[in-house]
């Protein structure tokens, strides 16, 4: 399965920011351990302060109970002092025995001796120097112990910090390093698999400039946006060749018809001319009646082949454009065979001044003369009118009759309309059929877009 374009450009910076991110997790696990390192040593520094605090009012208590033994009299300052201590004392032991390993024996006798500490029990000065003879060297030992303890942490904390400096240097110079030859390595691979994909759609398509198809390059399935590409390449240069083909097919069958038509006036007519003098010299002999009906027939059959010769290439179209040649068409029609058809032919001003490229112009004569034709044999109209005009940068030409009309889904596969539809592909126009705006026939419009730059055509 083929990698989507986007996502393989975006492979290479994404693999180096995972990898990065990697990195940044590692040195903030490291930070984090480090952190506890530091807050056990904080807690073992809280614990000593207690400890030392414990000290101090075993020491006080001591100092009074020792007072009052030797001359009992408890007054208010000392009761309160006493109470004062006790409270000193009895939350520094709590301290030191939530955050300090402390053996069991040890924490049964502290809270024990901080019971018969309690002034609230009495005041028993015995029980409190008994007390105080148990707990002193036990909070000494504890003093001793966590300032043990202490030295070894920071000892400890140091040489981590020294090790963790390192540590993270080192794998951040590997990380860093890795990722950015991964990052190139990635870069240079998915820019040489782009890079070759995107020469071979260009090595089709300048195939297709110098005439050649080159079916070789198209997917065989749709992957990725080059595979995309190169299918909408194909696609358009199937098209293209169609087109061009249809417009060669088109032009060759054109050059045909000049040449027929000059072939007709160069030989036929010619000869068909010269035995018409001839005959009319015989006008003034004792034939001159066979030869009367001999020259009609002769003038008839000059009248046909001129009408063959407008029909395949007219000269008018060549000489004076598309305007002229559409209203010559419709006046020989509208003139000669014997039509009972009343036409109309209108030109704007824009469109009289037109000058078109000889192979626009020839392909909306050809279909305008079809439509016309096709008042002639289908529409059994009794008047069509022809409108040619300029509008929004566009030629527009309609012929509208008023005749019994068609469905268009049921003869659009007629030769006539085919031609039409075809000839108005070539150059880029749109053919429409509509109802008329009489009230029966049909309504023929050919509209192309005209662009100045392209009005003459050598």
């Amino acid at each position: 399965m083929r990698i989507k374009l986007k996502h393989q450009i975006l492979m290479a910076p994404a693999a180096v920011l995972l990898i990065m991110g990697l990195l940044l997790i590692f040195l903030q696990y490291s930070y984090w351990d480090l952190s506890v390192k530091r807050r056990q040593a904080n807690d073992l520094v809280k614990v000593f302060i207690s400890l030392a605090e414990a000290d101090l009012a075993a020491k006080r208590i001591h100092a009074l109970s020792t007072a009052l033994r030797r001359n009992f009299v408890v007054n208010a300052p000392r009761l309160e002092e006493m109470d004062q201590l006790y409270a000193h004392l009895s939350r520094a032991i709590n301290h030191t025995l939530a955050h300090l390993k402390v053996p069991p024996e040890t924490v049964t006798v502290l809270n024990q001796a901080v019971a018969d500490l309690d002034p609230s029990e009495g005041i028993d000065t015995e029980r409190f120097l008994s007390a105080l003879s148990v707990m002193r060297p036990k909070v000494i030992t504890l003093i001793e112990t966590a300032r043990s303890q202490r030295g070894k942490i920071k000892r400890k904390q140091n040489k981590s910090i020294d090790e963790l400096v390192a540590r993270t240097a080192l794998v951040s110079l590997i990380v860093m390093s890795a990722s950015i030859v991964l990052g190139i390595l990635l870069s240079l691979f998915f820019a040489r698999r782009i890079l070759r994909r995107i020469q071979l759609i260009s090595s089709g398509a300048s195939s297709l400039l110098r005439g050649e198809r080159d079916l070789s390059t198209a997917p065989e399935t749709i992957s990725d946006e080059l595979d995309d590409l190169n299918v909408s390449l194909g696609n358009m240069a199937d098209k293209l060749i169609r087109v061009v083909g249809a417009e060669k097919l088109l032009e060759g069958a054109e050059e045909e018809r000049r040449r027929i038509a000059r072939d007709l006036h160069d030989q036929t007519l010619s000869d068909l001319s010269n035995i018409l003098r001839d005959v009319q010299e015989l006008k003034s002999g004792t034939c001159a009646e066979v030869a009367m009906k001999i020259e009609t027939e002769l003038q008839g059959s000059i009248n046909n082949l001129r009408e063959v010769m407008d029909d395949l290439h007219p000269q008018t179209l060549d000489v004076l454009g598309l305007n002229a040649a559409l209203q010559s068409h419709i006046e020989t029609h509208q003139n000669g065979n014997g039509h009972s058809v009343e036409s109309n032919y209108y030109a704007s001003d824009l469109a009289e001044e037109l000058v078109l490229s000889k192979s626009v112009q020839l392909q909306l004569y050809r279909i305008i003369v079809e439509a016309v034709h096709n008042v002639y044999r289908h529409s059994g109209a009794t008047r069509y009118e022809v409108n040619f005009d300029v509008a929004n940068q566009h030629i527009v030409i309609s012929v509208e009759d008023n005749g019994c009309g068609f469905t268009l889904s049921k003869d659009a596969l007629g030769r006539g309309l085919h031609n039409i539809q075809e000839r108005a592909r070539t150059i880029g126009a749109t053919v429409e059929w509509r109802s008329s705006r009489f009230s029966t026939g049909t309504r023929f419009e050919v509209s192309v877009e005209h662009n100045k730059n392209d009005e003459t055509e050598t």
